[in-house]
């Protein structure tokens, strides 16, 4: 067979509660040259006669039984298999919008520079849904990693041709943050960008392998974002270490001190791009004001001690605060003074 325009790779692991959905809604696809890979990793549920059944009906998916490898390696096994000229990621729990590939590979062709292409999503929690809006142009998505990844890796389409000619494939030693990695490594060598459109529902619910591997994942990314500051020249010390990792998962107790060591470091931090033009310097300073902004709002209980450490910082005028919600901000720190006196 000729090879296709897009080969869509989808690992599964005991995937079946939601499995024929999710590649149905890939089958259903506008653009319709493609391949599903769907790689069965040592399911013990009915994931398999489900992607079998797919398989006789559809000729363009490519089924494939292994032992339990683990995520990782099912993935670069994908990756070796793919035939397309693009490669777009897919989970077994999630639904691809019908034109969200052919949006995507539009942009793709319309945009030779970019390498790796991720979207917008809708969570779905229970009857909950929420737009997860992540930057879509390069330098803000770089200055972004520095913190966490923001391409939804079950989103993203990727030019084969780049990860064959830089070498790029999943590692294995970033268990659980094996995607932040792969965009930290690959933003080195190519252009990423977000299609400002969601195209992907994805699905949060207790089984996620993310959600039952938590201690694995922190420790994984802590060391991608570790990479990063290290390569910025900075050589953090264990105590700016856990605060970057507290700033990066939003896992704080915002106290005045707490307060304080955020400006200090985010200061440091710009100082450091200053020198090593690592970064686009707007497009980080923008990364760590908003950053600023949104814990200064996390600490209005403080009051004006909130109020003062926000103005007292050169990354004010970075926040994107409009007026009137710098002016909320501060009334909320005024009010909440009050409350406390």
């Amino acid at each position: 067979m000729a090879a296709p325009q897009v080969t869509v790779l989808m690992p599964v692991y005991n995937g079946g509660r939601y499995l024929d959905e999710a590649i149905r809604s890939i089958l259903t696809q506008t653009l319709g040259d493609l391949e599903l890979i769907v790689i069965n990793d040592g399911s013990t549920d009915d994931s398999g006669a489900i992607i079998e059944r797919h398989q006789r009906k559809d000729k363009r998916v490519r089924g494939y039984e292994q032992p339990n490898c683990g995520l990782i390696n099912t993935l670069n096994r994908g990756l070796s298999l793919a035939r397309g000229e693009y490669v777009a990621r897919m989970d077994q729990d999630d639904i691809s919008h019908p034109e969200r590939l052919s949006i995507q590979v539009a942009f793709l062709n319309a945009n030779p520079q970019v390498g790796i292409c991720g979207a917008w999503i809708e969570t779905i929690e229970g009857l909950v849904r929420h737009a997860v809006r992540f930057p879509t142009h390069h330098p803000s998505i770089c200055g972004w990693l520095l913190f966490e990844s923001v391409l939804a890796h079950p989103t993203v389409v990727m030019r084969r041709s780049v990860l064959s000619k830089m070498a790029l494939s999943y590692d294995s030693a970033c268990l659980h943050a094996e995607d932040y990695d792969l965009w930290v490594r690959a933003s080195r060598c190519t252009a990423l960008a977000n299609v400002g459109q969601v195209l992907l529902q994805y699905r949060i619910h207790p089984d996620q392998i993310v959600r039952r591997c938590e201690v694995d994942k922190l420790t994984s990314a802590r060391r991608v974002r570790q990479a990063q500051l290290e390569r910025l020249g900075v050589m953090p010390s264990d105590e700016e270490l856990d605060l970057h990792q507290a700033l990066s998962t939003w896992q704080f107790r915002p106290t005045p001190a707490f307060l304080k060591a955020t400006r200090a470091w985010f200061i440091k931090l710009k100082a450091a791009n200053d020198r090593a033009r690592l970064y686009q310097t707007d497009a980080l300073s923008q990364v760590l004001g908003q950053r600023w902004a949104a814990v200064c709002a996390a600490a209005t209980h403080l009051g004006w001690r909130t109020a003062g450490e926000f103005l007292r910082s050169p990354l004010r005028g970075d926040t994107g605060l409009s007026w009137k919600e710098l002016a909320k901000l501060l009334l909320k720190c005024g009010i909440r003074r009050r409350q406390h006196a």
